[in-house]
């Protein structure tokens, strides 16, 4: 519920607890009530929707202060999945060559590995997600 329709709920309240409840010191109590856990949830959103945003203002001041981080480091710190993924390919042909058995929970692993990085994120970076 967004703050522009407050007042509208809060109205609501008023003829909705008018037309249930036939006693008249139940009816203003139910609405104070009501009308407070309204207020309270609206802002309740609001200061979420804030939180949200400033998450997103401390994400946009890490990218501007990584700007200044050198390249090196920057391709550093991309070689880290590419490194898992080519490593269990490895792993995995080096297996399959000197006939090393190989157990369930390795082709889970394996097959995992591959999945996220040649599947999922695929996806994602087609998606626009990554």
């Amino acid at each position: 519920m967004g703050i522009p329709i407050i007042s509208d709920v809060l109205q609501l309240v008023d003829t909705a607890v008018d037309k249930i409840f036939p006693d008249a010191d139940k009816k203003e109590e139910i609405k104070s009530k009501l009308k407070l856990t309204l207020l309270q949830q609206a802002l309740e959103e609001k200061r979420l929707v804030f939180q949200d945003l400033e998450n997103a203002r401390e994400l946009y001041r890490e990218e501007l202060r990584e700007q200044g981080v050198s390249t090196f480091v920057k391709n550093l710190r991309a070689l880290v999945r590419p490194v898992i993924a080519f490593s269990s390919i490895g792993f995995y042909i080096g297996a399959k060559v000197n006939g090393i058995q190989l157990t369930e929970f390795d082709y889970y692993l394996i097959g995992g590995v591959f999945a996220f990085y040649f599947g999922l994120r695929t996806f994602e970076k087609r998606m626009g997600k990554a």
